[in-house]
């Protein structure tokens, strides 16, 4: 069982990284990570970096009280999930574990199988933004 840790600070310049949680064709949950390119884009001032916009049509909070801890379950939906506040444990079905914390980006694809286990971490609440993507 490994344990491994992704922020925003560690995410390399050219490209946001961000971790998926999938399922392999046995409903088995892992990560593996993917990235956007960062792309030059004019600001008021200065130049800015920007990521291509991906299809979502909606955005939701959600606020993990602390010390909440979730057995196995699927995601909802697919979405990607932003760690606005907090730190938060998610545990797969090959028994990895990671730790994200503000600033780190997660893409949940488990929605139909076992999924993933969830816990609040560092006694606080973690606050969560949430977009739903096809």
């Amino acid at each position: 069982m490994s344990v491994h840790s992704n922020s925003a600070a560690t995410q390399n310049q050219q490209k946001l990284q961000y971790t998926v949680v999938f399922s392999d064709p046995k409903d088995v949950t892992h990560f593996r990570e993917e990235h956007l390119t960062w792309e030059p884009m004019e600001g008021p001032t200065d130049p800015l970096l920007a990521t291509p916009f991906l299809e979502a049509s909606k955005i939701g909070f959600l606020r993990i009280p602390k010390g909440y801890r979730a057995d196995f379950h699927p995601a909802p939906s697919k979405r990607f999930v932003m760690v606005l506040a907090g730190a938060v444990e998610i545990e797969v079905g090959d028994g990895e574990r990671r730790r994200f914390a503000a600033g780190s980006v997660v893409l949940v694809t488990d929605t139909e199988c076992r999924g993933h286990c969830t816990n609040a971490l560092d006694n606080q609440d973690v606050f969560l933004a949430w977009v739903p993507v096809p």
